[in-house]
């Protein structure tokens, strides 16, 4: 019982942190700044996340909250105008059994306008998932632009009785109704874009009262993060060509798109190459509207890598390459007295983007933005014209993480967070003199409270060079002391393991564990080749790679081990329990893939399991014909190994997950319990990252009370 309430009271002092949503600077000047912020909080006694807004003023020496933070729960997306004399917010309210949707704008204290969406009925649902979210306000400051459903024509059985049909004035049924297409099947986007199919551009004008959704887009182009172009009369954006089929977008950057630009008149064109199939994100304007810039990468292939920076002149429309895949040397500042290495960009998969919405110093040449490096997400300034890259020293290099989230005036607001210390608002000014920037001098300042973890002057981050002479492993634990260490690889695989702040992994610390994170052959953040390395040896690589990180460390290897992991970290913990089985006292998995032939023939991304096989998606059209690539399929999963598997393994799976449906990982429990191992099953209706706070709670308290019950007294030591 004593172990139950340590346990417990570790996960409600972990989950009470906020976690930052977004940042904007509202007003800047040399003397002072003004940022309006949006956070998320776990509320346990309500098992529900809350939404809060609150705004900050600083002098760059203090700051204060100028009111209390605010509930906006039930605000979906939000958007200051270029002036802030506007702010509109799309807000979903309850009515009933019905949720509607409505747009609202804000200005002078008060609202101005109120569109209820749901009675307007020209478009479905609005978009505010990381994918497709969109709400910019025009130039000129009278239109929004954003993202919905397409409307969708109602349907009925061929045969219903209903009373007789009205007779119309104008001859016209504005409400049509079709026969028999109700159970016709369509497409969406897959894993938490369930219910999302066909997205369509929408402009509310707040002059005329009118909301007209825009047209000439391609049946095979769905249109995602959009912005208005420099003279207000259309919008550029991305999009994702949806044939020959649609693949999961949710954590996979690999998906065919372009570039376009459409005006409100209809004129269609695209922007990006056309000289081969690409993957496309984040299109910016510069200040002065001179410039289009995003990232590109090939499409296909590995689910994420390393990108381009592309910049579009805007009236010639000539397209130059500003950063290449290639690995890079920068002279650091003169703080760190060495040369810093250059692994290229690469995306962050959560909430706060690799560009933000606003990225471009005064010098209308110079953009900011932040990717992960060697296992800590790190800041740069990349100067568009000479394409010179400056590392900002606002913190030591592959240590923590540091994100900018807005820039105005030179003035950039980041957050920064590390494995011990939960994020923080920081206000960094750029110097500059006779149009050159001072990299080397930049002033830091806190613009949000500290909050510090219970005792974390006594817990330790260390970062390893311990594979390949590169950064690849952070251990996070108790100062000298010899605790049963988590060995907690990160999915993907093409992620990365990063030295910022997770509720979880502090979680288990604070329970008395240490935690060693991998950055294993194909991990982002240590350049193209690493992370291409592991194509066609998943299974093989990221497996060898992580016990021999362990083993290069005997403070690490005679340590009580156990493993913790989920979906491509879960495959790799069930393949580490099968091929060391006498390594591990315990495994806990998070909707696994164990099975890659089941995998592909059931997920909303069978691409990623023939890619990392090491084959190519459009040659294979079924397994059926393919017998080289299914045995290739069998030789990589786990299951092939469940014989010699002797650790006790929690499996923690999704009700809801299409990532992964849950009959794969209940289809390797039978398998373990067959061989006589001990399993446990825990089925949450959830999705694939169990991320509702009912879900996240259970499984990770449960899955340290089934580290502590299978390590017996070695946790007592």
């Amino acid at each position: 019982m004593a172990q139950l309430e340590k346990v417990v009271a570790a996960y409600r002092v972990t989950a009470q942190y906020p976690g930052l949503i977004s940042a904007r600077i509202l007003n800047c000047s040399k003397a002072s700044v003004c940022v309006h912020s949006v956070w998320i909080q776990k509320v346990l006694e309500r098992q529900a996340v809350i939404k809060f807004r609150q705004t900050v003023f600083s002098d760059y020496k203090t700051y204060t909250l100028t009111s209390p933070p605010t509930d906006i729960t039930n605000e979906l997306i939000s958007a200051h105008s270029k002036s802030s004399k506007y702010f509109c917010v799309i807000r979903e309210v309850k009515s009933g059994n019905e949720i509607k949707q409505y747009l609202e704008v804000w200005a002078d204290c008060s609202l101005v306008k109120n569109y209820d969406l749901s009675a307007l009925d020209v478009h479905g649902k609005i978009y505010a998932d990381d994918e497709f979210r969109t709400l910019e306000w025009s130039p000129d400051e009278t239109k929004i632009v954003y993202i919905a459903e397409k409307k969708v024509q109602k349907s009925e059985p061929f045969y219903k009785q209903k009373p007789r049909a009205p007779t119309y004035k104008d001859g016209v049924d504005n409400n049509e109704i079709v026969l028999g297409k109700e159970y016709d099947w369509s497409q969406d986007w897959g894993e938490q874009l369930v219910g999302k199919i066909t997205p369509v551009l929408v402009v509310c004008d707040i002059k005329t009262d009118t909301i007209d959704v825009l047209s000439n887009i391609p049946n095979d182009v769905n249109p995602a993060t959009a912005v208005w172009t420099p003279d207000g009369k259309g919008v550029v954006a991305i999009g994702h060509i949806i044939t020959p089929r649609k693949l999961g977008l949710i954590y996979c950057a690999n998906s065919p798109s372009i570039v376009f630009s459409l005006t409100l008149d209809g004129q269609y064109d695209v922007l990006s190459s056309n000289s081969e199939q690409l993957c496309v994100r984040y299109p910016r304007f510069n200040l002065n509207g001179t410039k289009l810039v995003w990232l590109e990468r090939l499409a296909g292939g590995p689910h994420s890598s390393c990108y381009k920076l592309m910049s579009l002149n805007w009236s010639t429309k000539e397209i130059i390459t500003i950063v290449d895949f290639d690995n890079q040397i920068l002279h650091n500042t003169v703080d760190y007295n060495e040369q810093l290495p250059f692994y290229g960009l690469y995306d962050l998969l959560y909430h706060i983007n690799i560009l933000p919405r606003n990225c471009w110093l005064n010098d209308d040449k110079t953009l900011v933005l932040s990717t992960p490096q060697g296992g800590s997400v790190h800041t740069f300034a990349i100067d568009t014209e000479s394409k010179d890259i400056r590392y900002l020293p606002i913190t030591k290099p592959f240590h923590e993480s540091v994100n900018v989230i807005d820039v105005c005036n030179n003035v950039l607001v980041c957050y920064k967070s590390s494995l011990n210390k939960p994020g923080q608002l920081f206000a960094i000014k750029i110097p500059s003199t006779f149009e050159a920037y001072n990299f080397n001098n930049i002033s830091i300042h806190e613009i949000s409270p500290s909050h510090s973890l219970p005792n974390s002057e006594n817990f330790v981050v260390e970062h390893g060079y311990t594979l390949y002479n590169k950064p690849t492993t952070i251990f996070y634990g108790p100062k000298n002391n010899n605790c049963p260490l988590i060995v907690l690889p990160h999915g993907g695989p093409h992620l990365s393991s990063l030295d910022f702040f997770r509720a979880d992994i502090a979680f288990f610390v604070q329970t008395g564990f240490a935690v060693l994170l991998i950055n294993y052959r194909g991990s982002t953040g240590l350049g193209k080749d690493y992370l291409e390395s592991l194509i066609g040896n998943i299974g093989d690589f990221d497996v060898k790679d992580i016990y021999n990180a362990i083993q290069s460390n005997p403070l690490w290897s005679n340590r009580q081990l156990v493993l913790f992991g989920g979906s491509h970290g879960g495959f790799l913990v069930t393949h580490l329990s099968g091929q060391y089985p006498s390594m591990f006292k315990a495994v806990c998995a998070q909707n696994p893939v164990t099975d890659l032939i089941t995998f592909f023939g059931s997920s909303d991304i069978p691409d990623w399991a023939i890619t990392e096989a090491g084959y190519n998606f459009s040659d294979v059209d079924s397994l059926a014909n393919s017998k080289d690539v299914l045995m290739k399929l069998a030789d990589c999963s786990p299951c092939k190994n469940v014989h010699k598997v002797q650790a006790p393994t929690l499996l923690l799976l999704g009700e809801k997950d299409v990532r992964l449906l849950p009959c794969v990982g209940l289809a390797y429990y039978h398998l373990l319990k067959k061989h006589g191992v001990t399993a446990r099953v825990l089925m949450y209706d959830d999705c694939h990252p169990l991320s509702t706070v009912a879900a996240d709670m259970d499984s990770f308290i449960n899955a340290a009370l089934w580290f502590i019950k299978h390590l017996c007294n070695d946790f007592e030591k």
